[in-house]
């Protein structure tokens, strides 16, 4: 997985709040504190999907039979095991 960079993250943040803007209904009046909270909502998101991605890699790596990374077969289990870890970690 990769790591989102500095400005991926404000980049995003910016679509977000012009696609905002554009939205009826939706109206605010310190658009820089909007910026910062989407800009922290995506960040936690980024270290949450991180940490998922390094406990499935583990999971994966500890299978008595390697599997090369990127292989229909590696593919498809890291997606089983990433939705289980997900499951497991939020009790759904």
């Amino acid at each position: 997985m990769m790591r989102m960079s500095r400005e991926r993250l404000f980049h995003l943040a910016d679509l977000i709040l012009k696609e905002l803007g554009t939205t009826q209904g939706v109206s605010f009046k310190a658009p820089d504190e909007v910026r910062t909270e989407v800009i922290r909502a995506l960040t936690e998101e980024a270290k949450l999907a991180e940490s998922i991605d390094g406990e499935v890699r583990k999971i994966l790596g500890s299978y008595s039979r390697p599997m090369p990374e990127g292989s229909r077969e590696w593919e498809v289990l890291y997606e089983k095991t990433r939705e289980e870890v997900f499951r497991k970690r939020f009790r759904l």
